[in-house]
């Protein structure tokens, strides 16, 4: 058995990194000079890199659970990677508010939880499509930073006009977003993503073969 306590520390300290980052650009009282959605792709991208080689760099429970749905992962591993990034995005929000306070409210959310699960749902499927595709590509291992966290940042762009395009649970969670839109949705998104990259790659293989 391949070390599952790597992986989890791996999972937990990405997930760490990202959802620090993202609460450290939405700090109302100093508002960092980069945007939250290219900081957070930054950040995600990184990851991959620094982490990448040991737990594939899921760093999301709806990622996880679309590396499920398309057999990339099994059931136990994909609920270690999931208690790993749950964890570490809390880790997040306590540390961040040792040092800025606790905020009331992270996200300043104005739709209707239908607009913005809708919203989730559709970014997160661009998202999952692009991370599920460096999978059936065998994507250079160079690119698949660039991959990964380009496909966040379109992710965001597509869902942001109903949702606030967090499109990862976990990162609901450190952000106090903590609706079903925010904290459902994306699993539906990344189901729905990785299921059809799958059926692309696999009818596009049958052609080809």
């Amino acid at each position: 058995m391949d070390n599952i306590v790597q992986k989890f520390f791996a999972e937990l300290i990405g997930t760490f990194f990202l959802a620090s980052m993202v609460l450290i650009t939405l700090i109302p009282s100093a508002p960092f000079p980069l945007a939250t959605a290219i900081a957070a792709a930054l950040t995600l991208g990184l990851c991959v890199y620094f982490v990448g080689g040991i737990s594939g760099c899921h760093i999301n429970p709806a990622i996880t659970f679309a590396m499920l749905v398309v057999n990339n992962i099994s059931i136990y591993k994909a609920v270690i990677y999931m208690i790993a990034q749950f964890a570490g995005a809390l880790l997040a929000l306590l540390f961040i508010s040792l040092y800025v306070g606790d905020q009331e409210q992270w996200l300043i959310i104005s739709s209707s939880a239908m607009t913005s699960g809708v919203g989730e749902a559709f970014g997160a499927m661009f998202f999952a499509f692009g991370v599920v595709s460096t999978v059936y590509s065998n994507a250079d291992k160079c690119a698949s930073g660039i991959i990964v966290g380009g496909a966040l940042l379109i992710g965001i762009a597509m869902s942001h006009n109903a949702s606030m395009g967090v499109l990862n649970p976990a990162v609901a969670l450190a952000t106090k977003a903590w609706g079903w839109d925010y904290l459902l949705m994306p699993f539906v998104g990344t189901a729905i993503g990785g299921l059809i990259c799958k059926a692309l790659y696999r009818g596009f293989s049958k052609q080809t073969s």
